[in-house]
Protein backbone atom coordinates (compact mmCIF):
# COMPACT_ATOMS: atom_id res chain seq x y z
CA UNK A 1 0.00 0.00 0.00
CA UNK A 2 2.88 2.26 0.41
CA UNK A 3 3.56 2.88 -3.27
CA UNK A 4 -0.83 3.13 -3.96
CA UNK A 5 -0.55 6.97 -4.12
CA UNK A 6 2.51 7.61 -6.24
CA UNK A 7 0.88 4.40 -8.48
CA UNK A 8 -2.06 6.41 -8.66
CA UNK A 9 -0.87 9.32 -9.60
CA UNK A 10 0.89 8.14 -12.14
CA UNK A 11 -1.36 6.27 -13.46
CA UNK A 12 -3.70 9.06 -14.42
CA UNK A 13 -1.45 11.09 -15.57
CA UNK A 14 -0.23 8.38 -17.77
CA UNK A 15 -3.67 7.59 -19.00
CA UNK A 16 -4.51 11.58 -19.44
CA UNK A 17 -1.45 12.07 -21.62
CA UNK A 18 -1.86 8.84 -24.11
CA UNK A 19 -5.72 10.17 -24.58
CA UNK A 20 -5.01 13.44 -24.68
CA UNK A 21 -2.71 13.18 -27.36
CA UNK A 22 -5.00 10.85 -29.25
CA UNK A 23 -7.67 13.05 -29.02
CA UNK A 24 -6.13 16.21 -29.51
CA UNK A 25 -4.64 15.97 -33.24
CA UNK A 26 -3.02 14.36 -35.54
CA UNK A 27 0.58 15.80 -34.65
CA UNK A 28 -0.27 15.64 -30.97
CA UNK A 29 -0.56 11.61 -31.51
CA UNK A 30 2.33 11.04 -33.73
CA UNK A 31 4.82 13.18 -31.34
CA UNK A 32 3.89 11.42 -28.25
CA UNK A 33 3.73 8.29 -29.64
CA UNK A 34 7.16 8.51 -31.38
CA UNK A 35 8.38 10.11 -27.80
CA UNK A 36 7.22 6.67 -26.13
CA UNK A 37 8.42 4.40 -28.83
CA UNK A 38 12.07 5.69 -28.28
CA UNK A 39 11.77 5.44 -24.22
CA UNK A 40 10.57 1.84 -24.79
CA UNK A 41 13.09 1.11 -26.72
CA UNK A 42 15.69 2.54 -24.70
CA UNK A 43 14.56 0.60 -21.72
CA UNK A 44 14.49 -2.21 -24.01
CA UNK A 45 17.96 -1.63 -25.07
CA UNK A 46 19.22 -1.44 -21.68
CA UNK A 47 17.27 -4.95 -20.31
CA UNK A 48 19.73 -6.33 -24.08
CA UNK A 49 22.43 -5.36 -22.28
CA UNK A 50 21.88 -6.96 -19.14
CA UNK A 51 21.02 -9.78 -20.57
CA UNK A 52 24.02 -10.12 -23.06
CA UNK A 53 26.21 -9.15 -19.58
CA UNK A 54 24.27 -11.88 -17.38
CA UNK A 55 25.06 -14.42 -20.53
CA UNK A 56 28.27 -13.38 -21.18
CA UNK A 57 30.21 -16.18 -19.11
CA UNK A 58 27.86 -19.40 -20.08
CA UNK A 59 26.84 -21.09 -23.25
CA UNK A 60 22.85 -20.77 -22.46
CA UNK A 61 20.99 -19.80 -25.99
CA UNK A 62 17.99 -17.97 -25.84
CA UNK A 63 15.32 -17.93 -28.43
CA UNK A 64 15.92 -15.49 -31.26
CA UNK A 65 13.01 -13.32 -29.99
CA UNK A 66 14.62 -12.96 -26.65
CA UNK A 67 17.88 -11.93 -27.86
CA UNK A 68 16.65 -8.23 -29.79
CA UNK A 69 13.64 -6.71 -27.83
CA UNK A 70 14.43 -3.34 -29.43
CA UNK A 71 12.75 -4.81 -32.70
CA UNK A 72 9.94 -6.18 -30.74
CA UNK A 73 9.35 -3.16 -29.47
CA UNK A 74 9.95 -0.80 -32.84
CA UNK A 75 7.67 -2.78 -34.81
CA UNK A 76 4.84 -3.48 -32.25
CA UNK A 77 4.72 0.79 -31.54
CA UNK A 78 5.10 1.32 -35.30
CA UNK A 79 2.04 -0.86 -35.98
CA UNK A 80 0.10 1.27 -33.22
CA UNK A 81 1.00 4.33 -34.93
CA UNK A 82 -0.38 2.93 -37.85
CA UNK A 83 -3.88 1.75 -37.00
CA UNK A 84 -5.39 5.27 -36.84
CA UNK A 85 -4.14 5.66 -40.54
CA UNK A 86 -5.56 2.50 -41.23
CA UNK A 87 -9.46 3.15 -40.59
CA UNK A 88 -10.07 5.07 -43.30
CA UNK A 89 -7.65 8.07 -45.43
CA UNK A 90 -7.91 10.38 -42.61
CA UNK A 91 -6.74 10.29 -39.22
CA UNK A 92 -9.21 8.44 -37.30
CA UNK A 93 -8.41 8.94 -33.38
CA UNK A 94 -11.66 6.64 -31.78
CA UNK A 95 -10.01 3.13 -33.13
CA UNK A 96 -7.03 3.50 -31.64
CA UNK A 97 -8.84 5.16 -28.52
CA UNK A 98 -10.70 2.33 -27.82
CA UNK A 99 -8.22 -0.15 -28.19
CA UNK A 100 -6.31 1.48 -25.13
CA UNK A 101 -9.73 1.98 -23.23
CA UNK A 102 -10.34 -1.69 -23.27
CA UNK A 103 -6.45 -2.46 -22.53
CA UNK A 104 -6.73 -0.56 -19.34
CA UNK A 105 -9.83 -2.45 -18.68
CA UNK A 106 -8.66 -5.51 -18.88
CA UNK A 107 -5.47 -4.80 -17.27
CA UNK A 108 -7.09 -2.58 -14.49
CA UNK A 109 -10.00 -5.19 -13.63
CA UNK A 110 -7.59 -8.69 -14.26
CA UNK A 111 -5.43 -7.02 -11.69
CA UNK A 112 -8.74 -6.57 -9.31
CA UNK A 113 -9.82 -9.59 -9.52
CA UNK A 114 -6.68 -11.50 -9.10
CA UNK A 115 -5.94 -9.60 -6.20
CA UNK A 116 -9.83 -10.90 -4.34
CA UNK A 117 -10.53 -13.42 -5.78
CA UNK A 118 -7.20 -15.08 -7.59
CA UNK A 119 -6.26 -18.67 -6.41
CA UNK A 120 -5.84 -21.22 -9.48
CA UNK A 121 -2.57 -19.53 -10.57
CA UNK A 122 -1.87 -19.89 -14.20
CA UNK A 123 1.37 -21.29 -13.77
CA UNK A 124 3.12 -19.27 -16.11
CA UNK A 125 6.83 -19.32 -14.76
CA UNK A 126 7.86 -15.88 -16.03
CA UNK A 127 4.52 -14.33 -14.50
CA UNK A 128 4.09 -16.52 -11.82
CA UNK A 129 1.57 -14.62 -9.71
CA UNK A 130 -0.91 -14.41 -12.69
CA UNK A 131 -4.32 -16.38 -11.96
CA UNK A 132 -7.08 -17.79 -14.07
CA UNK A 133 -9.59 -15.80 -11.93
CA UNK A 134 -7.77 -12.67 -12.85
CA UNK A 135 -7.17 -13.27 -16.25
CA UNK A 136 -10.66 -14.16 -17.00
CA UNK A 137 -12.49 -11.58 -15.18
CA UNK A 138 -10.20 -8.91 -16.63
CA UNK A 139 -11.55 -10.70 -20.17
CA UNK A 140 -15.13 -11.11 -19.06
CA UNK A 141 -14.94 -6.91 -17.90
CA UNK A 142 -13.27 -5.98 -21.42
CA UNK A 143 -15.94 -7.96 -23.51
CA UNK A 144 -18.98 -6.23 -21.53
CA UNK A 145 -17.55 -2.97 -22.54
CA UNK A 146 -17.22 -3.44 -26.19
CA UNK A 147 -20.81 -4.25 -26.08
CA UNK A 148 -21.68 -1.21 -24.26
CA UNK A 149 -19.05 0.88 -26.28
CA UNK A 150 -20.60 0.15 -29.72
CA UNK A 151 -24.19 -0.36 -28.49
CA UNK A 152 -24.06 2.95 -26.10
CA UNK A 153 -21.49 5.15 -26.87
CA UNK A 154 -19.94 5.33 -30.58
CA UNK A 155 -20.49 2.81 -33.25
CA UNK A 156 -16.41 2.52 -34.30
CA UNK A 157 -16.13 -0.36 -35.91
CA UNK A 158 -18.74 -3.18 -37.02
CA UNK A 159 -20.08 -5.38 -33.78
CA UNK A 160 -18.33 -8.33 -34.80
CA UNK A 161 -14.93 -6.34 -35.30
CA UNK A 162 -15.74 -4.59 -31.52
CA UNK A 163 -16.73 -7.92 -30.18
CA UNK A 164 -12.95 -9.27 -31.36
CA UNK A 165 -11.35 -6.67 -29.80
CA UNK A 166 -12.96 -7.05 -26.70
CA UNK A 167 -11.91 -10.72 -26.80
CA UNK A 168 -8.91 -10.74 -28.36
CA UNK A 169 -7.20 -7.51 -26.57
CA UNK A 170 -6.99 -9.42 -23.31
CA UNK A 171 -5.17 -12.74 -24.49
CA UNK A 172 -3.05 -10.94 -26.81
CA UNK A 173 -2.43 -8.14 -23.87
CA UNK A 174 -1.48 -11.11 -21.73
CA UNK A 175 1.29 -12.65 -24.43
CA UNK A 176 2.85 -8.95 -24.49
CA UNK A 177 3.39 -8.83 -20.57
CA UNK A 178 4.50 -12.24 -20.54
CA UNK A 179 7.06 -11.53 -23.06
CA UNK A 180 7.88 -8.30 -21.16
CA UNK A 181 8.26 -10.19 -18.03
CA UNK A 182 10.32 -12.86 -19.46
CA UNK A 183 12.62 -10.08 -20.85
CA UNK A 184 13.17 -8.70 -17.21
CA UNK A 185 13.53 -12.03 -15.67
CA UNK A 186 16.65 -12.84 -17.96
CA UNK A 187 17.97 -9.93 -17.47
CA UNK A 188 17.42 -10.04 -13.42
CA UNK A 189 15.06 -7.14 -12.51
CA UNK A 190 11.62 -5.91 -11.55
CA UNK A 191 10.90 -3.03 -14.01
CA UNK A 192 12.34 -2.10 -16.97
CA UNK A 193 13.05 1.69 -16.39
CA UNK A 194 12.19 3.90 -13.74
CA UNK A 195 10.69 6.76 -15.02
CA UNK A 196 7.38 6.19 -13.57
CA UNK A 197 6.92 6.21 -10.33
CA UNK A 198 5.01 3.03 -8.76
CA UNK A 199 4.52 1.37 -12.05
CA UNK A 200 8.37 1.18 -13.75
CA UNK A 201 9.06 2.17 -16.91
CA UNK A 202 7.90 3.04 -20.28
CA UNK A 203 7.87 -0.77 -21.28
CA UNK A 204 6.26 -1.72 -18.38
CA UNK A 205 3.45 0.38 -19.07
CA UNK A 206 3.33 -0.52 -22.92
CA UNK A 207 3.56 -4.39 -22.84
CA UNK A 208 -0.08 -4.95 -23.03
CA UNK A 209 -0.21 -2.61 -26.05
CA UNK A 210 2.68 -4.08 -28.06
CA UNK A 211 1.48 -7.27 -27.28
CA UNK A 212 -2.03 -6.53 -28.91
CA UNK A 213 -0.82 -4.51 -31.74
CA UNK A 214 -0.90 -7.27 -34.59
CA UNK A 215 -3.87 -8.68 -34.03
CA UNK A 216 -5.55 -5.36 -33.77
CA UNK A 217 -4.15 -3.87 -36.92
CA UNK A 218 -5.40 -7.08 -38.67
CA UNK A 219 -9.05 -6.20 -37.43
CA UNK A 220 -8.80 -3.13 -38.63
CA UNK A 221 -8.29 -4.39 -41.98
CA UNK A 222 -10.15 -6.92 -42.71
Amino acid sequence: MINFLPRLVTGIIYIFLITGSIIHSLQSFVIVFILLTFLAMYESHELWRKIKIKNSNNNSKQSFIYRFPQYFVFQSMTVLILIPFSFDEFYNPFPILLIFILIWISDTMSYFFGSYFGKTKMKIKASPNKTWEGFIGGLLCSIIFSIISFTYIQEIYPFWKTLSLGTLIPVFGLFGDIYQSQIKRMAGVKDSGKILPGHGGIFDRLDSAMGVSYIVLIITLI
